[in-house]
């Protein structure tokens, strides 16, 4: 009886799901190439009329993070289609849910595009850091058919609007990335290979920004260092591609 419910609880997100889409042109952006070209359309800026304030470091401003353990399994966390839903997250692409996986609840999406960005306030206004480490981990169910080779978990710090962001990758064909986009122009900063992300097991990603440095690390070993001074500031946040994946201590540092 309680696996037919947890059948009848899925079938009936994935028909919300689909009902909430992805948004934007910008979550085809491919994340493949060195440069590409911006969309144009559809540009989501976290920081309307300059309504923010900047914090030094994330200790000065803390953010809450999300283990899920607060949710019912099966229920939706949030949808792109309504980002209010929650006061300390903003999903905008695709739908998140509620999911257990083995004794523990965890965050659950299988949308092709998904991305949720952190949400601080202080004092009514919107919150970018200047040197924060956000990190989380995933756990790789199974990639959707026709996943592209780029398709991975991607980490984002210093995220001011949708063109102008830092973002390190793991990806599906092992390829590990630190990349800067400005004015909706990607530039990579750094790879290598590492080998492709194995399914079914946990992945912790973790992108660390202080000054000019940027610094990748995955299951807790640094992979890629780069440096740039192109942003100063911004808030967090995450994105996975093509694949039905558990999502579990989200966090930042």
């Amino acid at each position: 009886m309680k696996g037919r419910a947890i059948v009848l609880g899925l079938a009936a997100w994935l028909m919300l799901a689909g009902a909430c889409g992805t948004d934007a042109p910008e979550e085809l952006d491919a994340l493949e190439t060195v440069e590409s070209a911006a969309t144009g359309a559809g540009v989501y800026d976290f920081y309307p009329d300059s309504n923010y304030i900047i914090c030094t470091s994330a200790s000065s401003c803390p953010w809450a993070g999300e283990n899920f353990e607060s949710y019912a399994d099966g229920s939706l966390i949030e949808c792109s289609s309504d980002p209010s839903q929650r006061g300390h997250l903003e999903v905008t692409s695709g739908c998140l849910v509620s999911k257990y996986a083995g004794s523990y609840r965890r965050g659950w999406t299988a949308t092709y595009n998904f991305r949720a960005l952190t949400r601080k306030y202080v004092d009514g206004k919107k919150v970018g850091w200047k040197t924060a480490a956000p990190s989380y981990r995933a756990h790789i169910h199974d990639w959707q058919t026709g996943a592209p080779e780029w398709a991975g978990l991607h980490v984002f710090a210093r995220y001011q609007t949708e063109n102008d962001l830092y973002v390190a990758s793991y990806r599906k064909d092992g390829l590990v990335t630190i990349k800067k986009k400005l004015g909706g122009i990607y530039t990579t900063l750094a790879q290598k290979m590492l080998g492709a992300p194995a399914t079914r097991t946990w992945h912790t990603v973790k992108l660390s920004v202080s000054g000019d440095t940027l610094q990748f690390f995955v299951d807790g070993l640094l992979q890629l260092t780069a440096h740039d001074t192109s942003l100063t500031w911004g808030t967090t946040g995450l994105r996975t591609d093509y694949m039905d994946v558990y999502l579990d201590d989200w966090k930042l540092e």
